[in-house]
């Protein structure tokens, strides 16, 4: 469980009430922070793309795939999560572009959340 803790960023960049950009630990974003992604990033929580410009994701980490994923704002599958394209999930890697996300899961609700309750 201690190798989970691996996957948080330290910080990351949001958009919160007041319009404006901070940077926050990335422990303290919740539901409904808009966090804006760029390439090195890792991301922070699982993450709706509200915008994308060209945005990449290295889903290794989850999945062991190693190619590189666009990530857009169309919902390309509605019954697996994982399979679709304007969803980033926590831990993973943003390689390219850049994004505007809003977060939809965090800590123990995320996909490596749920994964490491299991295990």
């Amino acid at each position: 469980m201690a190798k989970f803790k691996n996957f948080v960023p330290p910080k990351c960049t949001v958009v919160r009430d007041n319009g404006e950009k901070s940077k926050v630990e990335a422990t303290q974003i919740v539901r409904g922070d808009i966090v804006l992604l760029e390439a090195g990033d890792r991301i922070p929580a699982d993450v709706r793309i509200l915008a994308s410009n060209e945005m990449k994701v290295d889903n290794s980490s989850l999945t062991g795939e190693t190619e590189q994923l666009l990530r857009t704002t169309e919902c390309t599958n509605e019954d697996n999560p994982m399979e679709t394209a304007n969803l980033a999930f926590f831990g993973t890697l943003c390689t390219e572009g850049t994004a505007t996300s809003i977060v939809v899961a965090v800590a123990d609700s995320t996909i490596i959340g749920r994964i490491a309750n299991l295990a």
